[in-house]
């Protein structure tokens, strides 16, 4: 296995200028061995339903790149709580499907809208209750401020207590952009941890020593596509190739703060994401 993109956006990668179709071969062309496209809302979930079929061409000539998919209401459309059933029953109907992968991205968002709260807390519970019910790892976004601000961390307290509350559920921190104390609770109950193109900013210090200071058998690589491109290509609409990048730096860092072997670094995380892409059914 080689690098893997754990959350991408490709419908949004597409509005912003960089066909799908283009997207997977750059990513091909980089050797990643895959991605997987999430969905924030039931028009992207539908869309990503499609993506194995429209572009079987593709994916049948890169046998070894895979293509996987999930499904859920991102906190910020938290007001549309009222297309839950059709989402869900859209997860039931691909529950089998070997390119779907799990229910995502959902969670709390304090930072880009209060307005919500309670609704975004419902769709947690349900998407929560739903991945339990269905034995299905989620991808939870979590959010407070522009940047990490020690004690600004509600939405993670929040995150983990309805977690906690449901029990028995397998995810990913996604776009982590915390400290190590936020992920730690997580970490303990088998969770991973993501990393996006923030990583690779030099003002990013919290998120660097998180990197160093987490177990290294819980680190994943994405990219957010296309949002947070990492060094060099900053400021770039970011696409799934680009998170060579950010395992490139994750790698080196803690290389140089651990004494890690960075080839070791590298397979570890690999099989990292190949036991969260194995989570579920099992």
């Amino acid at each position: 296995m080689a690098v893997f993109d754990t959350h991408c956006h490709l419908d949004i990668v597409a509005s912003q200028g960089i066909p799908v179709e283009q997207s997977l071969q750059n990513a091909i062309q980089a050797r990643l061995a895959g991605l997987v496209q999430i969905s924030t809302d039931i028009r992207s979930a539908t869309f990503n339903a499609s993506l194995t079929e429209k572009y079987s061409s593709l994916l049948q000539a890169n046998p070894d790149f895979a293509l996987r998919w999930t499904a859920g209401l991102h906190p910020e459309a938290a007001h549309e709580l009222q297309t839950l059933n059709e989402l869900f029953s859209l997860i039931r109907k691909n529950r089998d499907d070997s390119a779907f992968l799990g229910i995502g991205e959902t969670g709390l968002d304090y930072f880009h809208t209060t307005e919500f709260v309670s609704e975004q807390k419902e769709s947690l519970n349900a998407h929560l209750k739903l991945a339990k019910e269905l034995d299905l790892p989620v991808v939870i976004h979590t959010r407070d401020t522009r940047q990490y601000e020690p004690g600004k961390t509600q939405s993670v307290s929040d995150t983990l207590e309805a977690v906690r509350n449901v029990g028995g559920i397998k995810g990913v921190l996604h776009c982590f952009t915390y400290s190590y104390e936020e992920a730690m609770p997580f970490v303990e109950m088998g969770w991973k941890v993501s990393f996006s193109g923030i990583l690779t900013f030099k003002n990013s210090h919290t998120l660097h020593e998180a990197a160093v200071q987490l177990p290294l058998d819980c680190l994943m690589v994405e990219t957010d596509a296309p949002f947070l491109a990492p060094v060099p290509n900053r400021g770039k609409t970011n696409e799934p190739a680009y998170v060579v990048h950010t395992m490139e730096f994750l790698k080196n860092l803690r290389a140089e703060k651990l004494g890690e072997d960075p080839e070791k670094i590298q397979k570890q995380i690999e099989k990292n994401t190949e036991d969260f892409l194995a989570l579920k059914g099992s």
